[in-house]
């Protein structure tokens, strides 16, 4: 579908925001105007498929909750990672919007079954942001390459201020309504300047996750596989710390009253949806994880952890892009002030020759692992196993 003659084109665009923006500000109902805003991306860009995708921090995806011209089933039930080889993953990541020409001449970018399934190669993303998180992503899909200009960026961009506004006006009524007490003001207060603080450090790490695409980008066309394979490892290290971020929370913990921490148990799951998304339905992360109140530095090391040994495991026990299970648990000793951490595969295995001469030379992902341990207060040990590989970590719960 070409979009129309600039100058009409132009007009259009100003109409729909116009009526948009009038609408936005008395709708009540939060999924009528996401399907409004979809049809109305897809109207002013002229593409046949749009979607509006909502950041699922618990999840560590993003949920397609409207869009227009998808298959039945895909609309509610679809996700799509979050991580910088997606597209409105970057997006997220980033703050930033995400332009592709064509997908397939971008191996950076992981392209979905949902994509493929449909056609598309031209993509268009913006993030919907306000109070200084970011929402979700709106997204502009197109079966032809090159299909999107600059209008389309500055008008997707201009749309989504208008439903971020819209959006927010409805999560700050929703707030007010149930402050209902002095203690309650309080906690927003000092939840208030714990988002700053969150906005100012993942801020930080998009910054990071752009550099460190970009060397990535380097890497390839040089080419150096592997400098290119090490650049995309430590993304996703820096991917995993910024859902960190997301997930922090402030918990009245026995005796460290108003200390940082943050559900270790929940921040995993969405570190497990997130990674399990990546390697795209070929490696199944099979988890019990049971709750556990961390402090963030703590969690965060435990959630490197648990990123290291899946990626190593994705690698090394299913190689040659081989499909398998990964399972993830967590158990909690309250009595001994413990928790142990495992993950196990029943892949390949580790011959005893290869395991002895990696242990003898270290490496980067084994010295990382290894400090990461000691900032748990623990040390990762290879489990006897009948098949697979089993590692595990106990470490105290103090901090």
């Amino acid at each position: 579908m070409p979009p129309p003659p600039a100058e009409p084109r132009l007009r259009l665009h100003a109409r729909i925001l116009r009526d948009f923006g009038r609408i936005a500000l008395v709708e009540g109902d939060v999924p009528a105007l996401l399907r409004r805003a979809a049809v109305q991306a897809a109207r002013a860009t002229g593409v046949g498929h749009t979607k509006i995708m909502r950041y699922r921090v618990e999840h560590g995806d993003l949920l397609c909750e409207a869009g227009t011209g998808w298959r039945a089933g895909v609309v509610g039930l679809a996700r799509f990672p979050t991580d910088p080889a997606s597209a409105p993953g970057r997006a997220v990541q980033t703050g930033e919007p995400v332009l592709v020409q064509d997908l397939r001449e971008h191996p950076d970018f992981r392209p979905h079954p949902v994509l493929v399934e449909h056609g598309i190669v031209a993509l268009l993303n913006v993030p919907i942001s306000f109070d200084g998180v970011t929402w979700g992503v709106l997204e502009a899909d197109s079966e032809e390459p090159g299909h999107f200009d600059e209008a389309d960026t500055d008008f997707l961009e201009t749309l989504a201020a208008l439903l971020a506004g819209a959006l927010q006006h409805r999560a700050a009524t929703e707030r007010s309504e149930a402050e209902a007490a002095a203690e309650a003001v309080r906690a927003e207060r000092r939840s208030i300047l714990l988002r700053e603080l969150q906005h100012r450090s993942k801020n930080n790490l998009a910054i990071v996750v752009a550099m460190l695409a970009r060397a990535r980008r380097q890497a390839d066309r040089e080419p150096n596989p592997a400098a290119a394979a090490l650049l995309g490892a430590v993304t996703q290290r820096v991917a995993a710390i910024a859902l960190a971020q997301d997930r922090l929370a402030v918990v009245e913990e026995r005796g460290l009253a108003g200390a940082q921490a943050t559900d270790a148990a929940g921040y995993l799951a969405a570190l497990i949806g997130s990674l399990e998304l990546s390697f795209a339905g070929r490696i199944v992360i099979q988890s019990a994880l049971e709750p556990c109140d961390l402090p963030f530095e703590k969690a965060v090391a435990l959630g490197l952890v648990v990123n290291e040994l899946v990626t190593n495991a994705a690698k090394h026990a299913y190689p040659d892009q081989q499909e398998g299970p990964v399972r993830v648990t967590l158990q909690r000793d309250a009595a001994l002030a413990e928790a142990v951490l495992r993950v196990a595969d029943d892949g390949r295995g580790m011959d005893p020759t290869r395991a002895a001469a990696r242990e003898a030379t270290g490496g980067e992902g084994a010295g990382l692992l290894a400090q990461l341990a000691r900032q748990l207060g623990g040390e990762v040990e290879r489990d006897a196993t009948p098949r697979g590989t089993s590692f595990s970590l106990r470490f105290p719960l103090a901090p």
